[in-house]
């Protein structure tokens, strides 16, 4: 049959040594980008546009999806070691990544990290090669409505993420959907509070807030504090999760991927959405939700499977109906075009052996990275080693170089100053900063969707079609559930 034919093609490609040199040396690529704050896997994407252009079609397109790949994985690095987000996706892997660094067990909280991004990927590519046009037909009923739903149901991670202090959880979530409404409205175009800046006219950038939140302010905070925590000793050899962290936690592996992958089918969400709301799904049905953000390896396992899962589904909807599913797959949807290859359904009938090979060199990807991540894993553990007097200032140069490279604005290092002091002064006051993240992300979806709905539609499309309703329940049933399990812990304590 030709379509065994092309599979067996594709298939000896992929496993060719050079296909696999230029995989490997780009996932090693695409881990480096990823953690380093304020590079991300779209921009290196976007420089690698004119290197795939010089190679044939599948080792260019490889090199991408092998790039997307490590620098998904990667930024849990720096969240899990520094508290510093090397991509939006990991920002639910600070909740317990950095907990479980500071308690010394860094090593143990990469290992489950890295094992998580390999589920979620292959699990992922799992539904990639037989579900796609499913999931795409699935992907194209998404309006206006269902955008606002699936929103607002990722908005009950808030409840996850802010432990026991909802109120304050609530308050900076609301303040994150604040910020997010500065600069130009993309639906009407008037400008809010710009201050009369014109650099803020485009908004509040996601890198500069994040790495200030979240990195800046935790530098604060260690300079601030007089005795750095104690550090367990890291074993020597490869760092591999301990066996009982798999197998306890296979539901979790399932769920997660399933959850990532169909939030990356839906344009616009991404992987970090994905990320913290598998996060809090994992916490509703966890026996023990009070662990969750004291470094509890679960918490990492949920982030981690569902961020890099989105990536599965985001290639989903671009190889099947040419709709880019975040920013990554926008720019390899562009590297496809310039190499003469049309996307959407007749990508399949014209050029079958060039999806099977984006499917192998997904899978071979992962496995690579999972290798080096996991056998280089004790030696990028043991940053949490190096005393504070000279690690910081290292972070700090980091953290100015990833965020000036991005647009090349002395702005955005002011902004991620600014962001550094609020997130300090946030962490003091004992108020969570994901649900920031959360609001952040989340408050323009919802405001520019729900606007174009009134627009286009009414309420009513939030009942009448059924896929919003079904996210409206879910989300009205989670707030019920978490509700009533805070209540119950309660009472149990009492």
């Amino acid at each position: 049959m030709p379509g065994d034919s092309a599979i067996l093609e594709a298939l000896a490609l992929v496993t060719s040594p050079m296909m696999l040199l230029v995989i490997g040396l780009s996932v090693v690529g695409g881990i480096v980008v990823g953690a380093i704050p304020g590079l991300t896997a779209t921009m290196a994407l976007a420089l690698l546009i004119p290197v795939s252009y010089s190679l044939p079609p599948d080792q260019g397109i490889a090199m991408m999806v092998a790039v997307y790949v490590g620098g998904i994985s990667a930024g849990a690095l720096t969240a899990i070691l520094i508290r510093m987000p090397g991509t939006p996706a990991a920002v639910a892997t600070v909740a317990d990544g950095f907990p479980m660094a500071q308690q010394g067990r860094a090593g143990q909280a990469i290992g489950n990290a890295v094992v998580a991004s390999f589920a979620g990927t292959v699990i992922s590519g799992v539904c990639l090669v037989l579900f796609a046009p499913t999931l795409a037909d699935f992907a194209v009923k998404f309006f206006f409505s269902e955008i606002v739903a699936v929103a607002i149901f990722g908005l009950t991670a808030v409840i996850a993420v802010s432990g026991k202090t909802l109120s304050r959880g609530l308050f900076t979530a609301l303040l994150g959907m604040l910020i997010a409404t500065f600069g130009v409205s993309t639906v009407d175009g008037i400008s809010r509070f710009d201050f009369g800046n014109t650099n803020l006219q485009s908004g509040i950038g996601l890198m500069p807030m994040l790495i200030g939140m979240f990195a800046v302010s935790q530098l604060m905070k260690t300079t601030s504090d007089s005795q750095r925590p104690s550090q367990a000793h890291l074993d020597s050899g490869p760092i591999y999760p301990p066996l009982g962290d798999i197998v306890g936690n296979t539901t979790n592996y399932i769920r997660s991927s399933l959850i990532g992958t169909i939030i990356g089918v839906i344009p616009s969400l991404g992987s970090g959405v994905a990320g913290l709301v598998s996060y809090a799904q994992a916490r509703n049905a966890s026996k023990t939700p009070e662990k969750f953000g004291t470094g509890h390896v679960p918490g990492i396992i949920a982030s981690e499977a569902a961020n890099n899962a989105a990536i599965g589904g985001a290639l989903i909807i671009a190889l099947t109906l040419g709709i880019p599913g975040d920013p990554p797959t926008a720019i390899l949807l562009g590297a496809l075009m310039i190499h003469g290859v049309d996307t959407g359904p007749m990508l399949f009938e014209n050029n079958s052996g060039l999806v099977y090979s984006i499917y192998f060199s997904l899978f071979a990807s992962s496995v690579l990275m999972m290798i080096f991540l996991l056998a280089f894993g004790r030696y990028i553990a043991k940053v949490t080693r190096i005393p504070n007097r000279i690690l910081s200032p290292i972070i700090f140069a980091l953290c100015v170089a990833g965020v000036f490279s991005g647009n090349n604005l002395t702005f955005d290092l002011g902004v991620m100053l600014v962001f550094g002091l609020v997130g300090f002064l946030l962490d003091r006051g004992g108020f969570p900063l994901a649900p920031f993240i959360i609001g952040f992300l989340l408050g323009p979806l919802i405001e520019d969707n729900y606007r174009r709905l009134m627009s286009f539609g009414g309420l009513e499309d939030f009942v009448t079609r059924p896929i919003s309703a079904i996210f409206l329940a879910l989300a009205i049933a989670s707030l019920l559930y978490s509700f009533w399990k805070r209540k119950s812990q309660a009472a149990v304590r009492a």
